[in-house]
């Protein structure tokens, strides 16, 4: 779950539960992340772990892993 400091709309600072660093997440389909392309086994690894985003660091990192065969675990 999200913990909004604003409205979706606007957007909500989240901060990223791998590394910590603060982003801003609109929780829509032109949010950052939407242009990714995440494969399965990452989103259910962050799905399973997670309540929230994470940054475009860590989801960079986690679908390079992903891509290359390597555990997800950071």
């Amino acid at each position: 779950m999200h913990s909004p400091e604003q409205s979706p709309a606007a957007g909500t600072t989240v901060n990223c539960p791998i590394c910590g660093d603060t982003f801003n997440c609109t929780l829509t389909a032109t949010c950052w992340c939407a242009r990714k392309v995440v494969p399965e086994d990452v989103r259910y690894f962050l799905a399973s772990r997670y309540d929230t985003c994470v940054c475009s660091s860590c989801l960079d990192r986690l679908i390079r892993k992903s891509n290359t065969g390597q555990s997800l675990e950071m």
